[in-house]
């Protein structure tokens, strides 16, 4: 059994504190977090298992082990600005196939 899950990336600004007194908990919050939950929630629309903000794309060096892919613009709930998004996948080599020319006796 292979788990499933679906997952989203962005980037900005996160406002991170401290709470509790006996129990303390640290806690995350900001627009980012709200936007990077509207974003995974678009995977199940674009069909897609990871998705990507193009705001986090242009800060990423990426190689060439990785295909991105744009899925196209979302209107995110809670957002007055389009997300343009992208799918992204580790790049599958194609093997050379062996020819009876190549085979060693």
């Amino acid at each position: 059994m292979v788990p499933e899950f679906k997952v989203g990336f962005h980037y900005g600004k996160v406002t991170t504190g401290e709470i509790g007194v006996l129990k303390k908990g640290i806690f995350f919050t900001g627009d980012v977090l709200n936007t990077k939950a509207r974003i995974q929630a678009s995977c199940n629309e674009f069909g897609t298992d990871i998705s990507i903000s193009e705001e986090l794309i242009s800060k990423l060096n990426f190689n060439k082990t990785y295909d991105l892919t744009e899925i196209g613009e979302s209107e995110l709930r809670g957002r007055e600005e389009k997300v343009i998004l992208f799918s992204i996948a580790k790049k599958i080599e194609k093997q050379p196939l062996i020819t009876k020319h190549m085979v060693c006796r």
